[in-house]
């Protein structure tokens, strides 16, 4: 799973899972859903901020340290929070630029829901991770020398800490190699905990596979042989939880 610093777990396409009539919406009022969405990470932010700040007995700093922002993993209740904030920051502006009845009753229904999955969240607290890999930065491509054939292909990377736990991978990179080359992939903005870094590469985004069997030293370049490995599995999704940590209902705003 993705760490929440990693930015919003949602997609557009997420959300109009839930509103099929997400975009039409957007288009006649002028809405940038991906900004809403942005705003509705940021807001959680806060939220959680808040709670991480708060004062705390002595004794129970002692047994249970205060995680760190970066250490919250995103789980299902803390995704949906952030999904249905979304949809209520578009409905509200949706209704107080067109004031159409729809709208607000659209609005009231994703702010209820927004209470019900932080709620939810509160239930069932905070899943954790003790050493956070930051998601990867889109990888550098170039080419090399070789006996490839012409073609479009298609990397991405994850970056693995010292327990080998490794963290979500990057969006995909893209380069056109020409006949007689081989692609190479290079990262950028190493963390500081990263041990290595693992290759996933293909032809298409959707058909790239693991390309090491283990990881790669921080700083070194890869050279990617189609056909090489094939059928691995895809791109990492992220570090699972190792522990929990209880919400109270201080953080959030009424």
């Amino acid at each position: 799973m993705a760490l929440f610093i990693d930015g919003p777990a949602n997609s557009v396409d997420a959300l109009m899972d839930e509103d099929s009539g997400l975009l039409d919406t957007a288009e006649t009022c002028g809405i940038n859903v991906s900004r809403k969405l942005r705003l509705a990470w940021e807001e959680i932010q806060s939220d959680l901020y808040l709670w991480l700040d708060r004062p705390r007995p002595a004794l129970e700093v002692v047994w249970a340290p205060t995680p760190r922002i970066d250490q919250i993993i995103v789980n299902d209740p803390l995704r949906r929070w952030e999904r249905m904030s979304a949809l209520a920051h578009v409905y509200r502006d949706a209704y107080f630029s067109q004031l159409i009845d729809r709208y607000q009753a659209k609005w009231d229904e994703y702010t209820a829901l927004t209470r019900s999955a932080r709620e939810i969240l509160i239930a069932t607290g905070l899943d954790l991770t003790g050493d956070p890999i930051r998601k990867a930065e889109p990888p550098l491509l170039n080419t090399t020398a070789g006996a490839g054939a012409a073609g479009m292909f298609y990397a991405s990377v994850g970056w693995v800490n010292a327990a080998g736990q490794e963290g979500q991978a990057s969006d995909a990179s893209s380069i056109a190699v020409a006949a007689g080359r081989y692609m190479t992939v290079s990262t950028a903005g190493t963390p500081s905990n990263a041990a290595g870094f693992n290759v996933y590469a293909g032809s298409a985004p959707d058909s790239m596979a693991l390309q090491n069997a283990s990881p790669l030293a921080s700083g070194s370049s890869y050279t990617y042989v189609p056909g090489m490995v094939s059928g691995g599995r895809g791109p990492g999704r992220g570090q699972c939880s190792q522990f929990k940590r209880r919400l109270t209902r201080t953080i959030l705003r009424g």
